[in-house]
């Protein structure tokens, strides 16, 4: 079987069983809960910081020419995604530090943008060592990021499980059209728009974490000016 045929059938595939259980997820579900659903499928294409690192994870996944081995990615995405569904928010609340610093910070969708771009970053013959780390860390950062994005009550499991899906759905979907467009390009313009895509990743991640902390620290009411003619004081104002 040619290596393209089986990285289609690979991405037919992949896509099926997506929208099958994506479908089969809506229609089951009692009507109270149908838009528990539909909100948790679209929240990664809605909550950009989180979209942009998975559609870099899926640019860093696509240099896997290997269908054998693109699956098993996609299975340690998987699997990581069901564990941060299931499993990380019991250890995140027993660590209150860490709680506060995840709710108080958008550490998460950092850390995935750091991950994904200095990936996109290496020679391409190191970066072929990082997919299931990428991979991994993505899936891991998408169910920790969904798990705080869900509501309070009764139904946010099912919030829970179809953002799980929407966000596999975007790398799947990110992979598939970064092949189609490294077969467009020439190979050294595709390198040169990787190297882009990571470049700017590390800094919005950087920049991000800047302002976070620059705006999480107080005003110093020293630091103010007077109030004078052209700098009103609106506490005196009738």
């Amino acid at each position: 079987m040619p290596l393209n045929r089986g990285l289609g059938i690979v991405y037919i595939a992949a896509a099926t069983v997506i929208c099958g259980i994506s479908i089969g997820l809506r229609l089951s579900v009692p009507i109270e809960v149908a838009h528990y659903v539909d909100n948790g499928l679209t929240l990664p294409i809605f909550r950009y910081g989180l979209l942009f690192a998975l559609i870099a994870c899926g640019v860093v996944l696509s240099g896997e020419r290997r269908p054998i081995a693109l699956i098993s990615h996609l299975a340690v995405l998987v699997t990581a995604v069901c564990f941060g569904l299931q499993k990380v928010e019991a250890i995140v609340v027993t660590y209150q530090p860490l709680l506060q610093l995840i709710i108080g910070y958008p550490v998460v969708t950092m850390a995935m943008g750091m991950t994904t771009g200095c990936a996109l970053l290496v020679p391409p013959r190191i970066r072929i060592w990082l997919f299931p780390i990428v991979a991994a860390y993505c899936g891991l950062g998408l169910g920790v990021f969904v798990v705080l994005e869900s509501p309070l009550d009764t139904y946010y499991g099912w919030f829970s499980l179809a953002g799980g899906i929407g966000g596999v759905a975007v790398v799947i979907a990110s992979i598939a059209v970064t092949d189609g467009a490294r077969r467009v390009f020439t190979k050294s313009s595709f390198a040169v728009t990787e190297r882009i895509l990571g470049s700017w990743l590390v800094a919005a991640s950087l920049l991000l974490a800047a302002l976070t902390i620059a705006l999480q620290r107080p005003l110093d009411s020293e630091q103010l000016p007077a109030a004078g003619p052209n700098n009103v004081d609106v506490s005196q104002r009738p």
